[in-house]
């Protein structure tokens, strides 16, 4: 890892333990993240990038559920290698969160100041006084008005765009290293979700910290990102800067993607593209290329034999057999 780097991830798997047996929700997932990047974790629900954000922060049960194996290096430390007590200290602190529903994600029976002191008062040590003009500081860092009266109410006194501001607001309290960002503005207005994106952009450049962004959203992606991880059933099938990608994507699932994108010129009589089927089950992975069902340039090498994901220049990867010779379908 050199000084830039402040993640990487290297062949993570995250097995959980079921009734049906072992299945691996991430299998052989491979990443880096630069100091003040944001980096865009993009693919349809199902496809493994909350388990991968998830996983990093180990939030699941290891002594029952789940089982991880591979390396995640956070700022020289192996994460895996840590106790759970010492995994507490770096949860909040050195790396924070922001859920897809903060309505669930907040506590309702806490107000906001005390929600946001809380991982003040347990990581920095600070007098509830102190924490609490900190925390008045946080919100106005992240826009919500009149915070003088928002510290002291409750969750289901604020709006939607409130609450999530508040989610950010608790996030950066301990002004962490890495920020991962599950769906940030899922559920909110159009106009409110551009405040929240602009709001986290602005706040990655001013606190300098990288940024894992989650989202289904392509065109927030395409302007915020500087680099983008495609997934699909557990595994990395395109990682490329933001604007080769959008310019040209390579692998079949990409191209779907991105064909699914409404058009603002389009006709308005032609129907959305849909990539067909739907992604598969974790204990129905097919074997050879795990896109293979579903992709209509598939050959029976595909549905035989599982490529790996290969460099094809210019700081881009691919997990396709024939990447460079496909077209893009009209």
């Amino acid at each position: 890892m050199n000084e830039e780097t402040i993640l990487e991830v290297r062949d993570l798997t995250t097995a959980f333990n079921t009734e049906r047996g072992t299945l691996k929700a991430i299998d052989g997932v491979s990443f880096s993240l630069r100091k003040g990047e944001i980096l865009g974790m993009v693919g349809e629900s199902g496809c493994g990038k909350s388990v991968t954000s998830q996983s990093i922060l180990r939030l699941y049960d290891e002594k029952r559920l789940v089982r991880y194996s591979g390396d995640i290096e956070f700022a020289g430390t192996d994460l895996l290698s840590l106790t759970e007590q010492q995994m507490q200290s770096v949860r909040g602190q050195s790396i924070s969160m922001v859920f897809q529903d903060a309505l669930s994600s907040l506590n309702p029976v806490l107000t906001v100041g005390d929600q946001i002191t809380e991982p003040l008062r347990i990581h920095h040590k600070l007098s509830k006084a102190k924490a609490r003009e900190e925390a008045l500081q946080m919100l106005k860092l992240v826009g919500i008005p009149a915070p003088d009266k928002r510290i002291d109410q409750y969750p289901h006194e604020l709006s939607g765009g409130m609450r999530q501001r508040v989610m950010i607001a608790i996030a950066l309290a301990c002004k962490p290293k890495l920020l991962i960002a599950d769906e940030p503005t899922t559920a909110l207005d159009v106009t409110i979700q551009a405040q929240i994106m602009d709001l986290i952009v602005k706040l990655n450049q001013q606190l300098s910290m990288g940024v894992i962004l989650i989202t289904h959203d392509l065109a927030v992606v395409a302007e915020t990102c500087s680099r983008v991880v495609v997934m699909y059933l557990g595994q990395i099938v395109e990682e490329a800067p933001a604007a080769a990608l959008f310019a040209k994507p390579l692998h079949p699932y990409t191209q779907g993607l991105m064909r699914s994108i409404p058009q603002i010129d389009g006709d308005r009589n032609q129907r959305l593209y849909m990539i067909k089927g739907m992604v598969p089950l974790l204990s129905q992975i097919p074997s050879g290329c795990r896109f293979a069902p579903r992709c209509s340039m598939a050959t029976d090498k595909c549905r035989a034999e599982m490529p790996s994901l290969r460099e094809t220049g210019d700081g881009r990867k691919v997990r396709c057999w024939y990447a460079e010779d496909v077209k893009e379908e009209s």
